[in-house]
């Protein structure tokens, strides 16, 4: 009995680490497409930075500039500016959105709202420090009850856009309330808004992008004359 649980306590240990590597491989993927894209055009961008809700998202040009979808499954805030940076440096355009954090909320190892704050604004700061306008989305509202949504902790979801609000406001920058937009775009729809508790369906996609775009026209038509 021992050696099988022996046995047993090793398979699981190797499929946890097959598992972290194939996402480590993914990430490692995507992040090289997406900077190969970025270095494939001379012309400026719009670049969406984020995690899979951005990935998920079909972001199409605005205002004459095309936009790069640089959204990453798993992203966490507190583990992007690496990534940011590099985005940073081999891009050129006028703004930037930051939609990151709902997996700073995930698993066992969840993020305070003061370390994430801390993250977060590391990463608006970068964004500010290029040159660049900045828009900061919150979070999309998650729907306990389907299985996604389950693996979050919720509260946690709540005090970060308490946070990200707050820093955008501070620092200046464009704020697209996407959770409360899409909260009150779904009263009094029984299907709810995601397709898994967590990723937009396609209605709630298109008001995500909505609320996005609206803020990022207000942000280019602040800017001053070039």
């Amino acid at each position: 009995m021992d050696g099988q649980l022996r046995e047993i306590s090793s398979n699981v240990d190797t499929i946890n680490m097959v598992m972290r590597d194939l996402g480590g491989l993914y990430y490692r993927t995507r992040s090289a497409i997406i900077l190969t894209q970025i270095k494939s055009q001379a012309d400026p961008l719009l670049v969406v930075f984020g995690d899979s809700i951005v990935e998920q998202m079909y972001c199409p040009a605005t205002d004459g500039l095309n936009v790069v979808n640089a959204g990453i499954s798993g992203s966490k805030a507190l583990e992007s500016l690496p990534f940011l940076q590099q985005v940073l440096a081999a891009s050129k355009g006028p703004l930037v959105v930051l939609s990151i954090g709902a997996n700073d909320a995930f698993g066992a190892s969840v993020a305070s709202p003061e370390q994430f704050a801390a993250g977060y604004e590391a990463l608006a700061r970068a964004v500010l420090d290029s040159g660049r306008a900045l828009v900061v989305a919150t979070l999309p509202p998650m729907e306990p009850g389907k299985l996604a949504a389950e693996h979050f902790h919720h509260p946690s979801i709540a005090a970060y856009n308490t946070r990200i609000r707050e820093i955008g406001q501070r620092l200046g920058a464009r704020v697209a309330d996407v959770d409360d937009a899409l909260d009150r775009w779904r009263q009094g729809r029984p299907e709810g808004a995601t397709v898994d508790g967590v990723h937009l369906n396609g209605q709630a996609a298109a008001v995500w992008r909505d609320t996005v775009y609206a803020a990022v026209k207000s942000a280019l038509a602040a800017r001053p004359s070039p």
